[in-house]
């Protein structure tokens, strides 16, 4: 066979041509790729959904499935004259790295480290040591640097609809994440035309200006479903308040670990997680994979500090914390320095609660807050001078010679353009959840 064809859920099958882009494979087979079948794609959102066992390897191949039908299309007429050979290999590379930097439950241990994952996959790719950077200068020896600079969100360098296929309101990221996700969670909301949005747009201005993406008149539909369902797979799945406290733990967990390992007690410490936090360098940190940190919760179930070891047994053994809502008065309180001031007082009345019974509220009041971006199915920017597709999803309907931001085309996206409060939630232990409530519901700000 002249193509290396995977099996995979969605797409039925992912093809990569023996031919023309063997290098892929070779690239596919690197070690710091390989090590995303070890990293779950939904963090630990599979405490909550059972089936959400799927990887961030199965997710990059998809990406680079849907990479390819979008180039494919490019090539067959939605490009206008651009020169898409040129910017095929960097753009193939970075659907297939794009998550090379993902740590341990993947977005999930972000806050844990203080590195957004885009940095980490720039370090891994510009490594000279490292075997995907090798794989990708024996294609080209400036290809690295291409496909950082592509993965890199501050970047400004590159063309703008390269960029924006693989990050913005809709790109070949976020296509395949929604299906995977809805699939395997068993959640059922991330089912669209995907078909139809990657074999529907093409880029707009002149040769001489940096050209955006657009899609027809004719995807609107589809476009509209993509919204919804990227808003209700948040609201489902990725937000879930019992994921969300499992998260929460998680953090604490590596927070009191790793203030214990800097006064100086790392014995029950195992050695890659040690190593990491003497030297956080690209060897240590690719080290670190979901089974090093639950090995080292396992150890910490056992170690001498009392709440370490209790708050690692409760993640474990799925024994959440319990959620407490805002009082009531809340709902009457407007975004500002007003509502962000009595928001601390309403988190140091409930800390007292917890310390009230003997619990250390750093570790047992776990404050959660969403943004406010996560509680309306789309929010583009309304300036027209400053829409791109990062910011907006563009229609240039028929006839036109102007894109038109899509709220402005299908009526249901345009009241829920609003803004709201940012959503926040605590946790505390199960049994002190009665006195939380009770507290709850008597709390008034002063």
């Amino acid at each position: 066979m002249s193509a290396k064809i995977f099996r995979d859920p969605i797409y039925n099958y992912v093809s990569i041509d023996r031919a023309t882009d063997s290098w892929l494979i070779r690239l596919l087979d690197c070690p710091e790729i390989q090590r995303l079948r070890r990293i779950h794609q939904l963090g630990i959102s599979n405490f909550t959904y059972p089936g959400a066992e799927h990887s961030r390897l199965s997710h990059s191949l998809g990406v680079l499935s849907l990479m390819q039908v979008a180039l494919a299309h490019l090539a067959h007429g939605g490009h206008r004259g651009i020169q898409v050979t040129n910017a095929r290999s960097a753009l193939l590379a970075a659907a297939l790295l794009h998550d090379v930097g993902h740590g341990p439950f993947s977005h999930v241990f972000e806050p844990c480290l203080g590195i957004h994952h885009e940095e980490w996959s720039r370090q891994i790719i510009l490594a000279e040591d490292s075997a995907c950077h090798k794989v990708l200068k024996s294609v080209d020896r400036f290809l690295p640097s291409k496909v950082a600079d592509l993965i890199d969100p501050d970047n400004r360098e590159d063309p703008s609809w390269m960029k924006y296929l693989l990050s913005s309101q809709l790109d070949v990221d976020r296509l395949d994440y929604l299906q995977r996700d809805s699939s395997f969670s068993g959640a059922g909301y991330g089912h669209y035309d995907w078909f139809r949005i990657l074999n529907s747009f093409q880029l707009y201005g002149s040769e001489k200006e940096d050209r955006a993406i657009v899609w027809e008149q004719k995807s609107i539909w589809a476009l509209e479903e993509y919204v919804f369902a990227r808003y209700y797979m948040f609201q489902n799945v990725y937000l879930h308040k019992t994921t969300r406290g499992f998260e929460k733990m998680l953090e604490a967990l590596w927070r009191r670990g790793r203030e214990m390992f800097h006064s100086g007690d790392a014995a029950s410490l195992v050695s890659p997680i040690r190593e990491f936090w003497t030297v956080q360098d690209i060897t240590n940190y690719l080290r670190i994979e979901e089974f090093t940190v639950l090995h080292q919760i396992q150890k910490w179930a056992e170690c001498t500090d009392k709440f370490l070891s209790d708050l690692s047994r409760r993640f474990m053994n799925r024994k959440p914390l319990s959620l407490i809502s805002l009082p009531v008065c809340f709902d009457e309180i407007h975004d500002g320095i007003d509502r962000a001031a009595k928001l601390d007082q309403w988190h140091n009345a409930l800390c007292e609660v917890v310390e009230a019974a003997q619990f250390p509220s750093e570790w047992y009041c776990l404050r959660d807050e969403v943004k406010p971006k996560y509680h309306q199915p789309y929010f583009p920017e309304k300036e027209e001078d400053e829409q791109s597709p990062k910011t907006a999803i563009r229609v240039l309907q028929n006839g036109q010679t102007r894109p038109v931001e899509i709220s402005m085309l299908c009526p249901r996206l345009q009241p829920v353009a609003v803004r709201v409060a940012p959503t926040v939630r605590h946790y505390v232990p199960p049994e002190l959840r009665n006195a939380a409530n009770e507290l709850r519901l008597r709390w008034k700000p002063t």
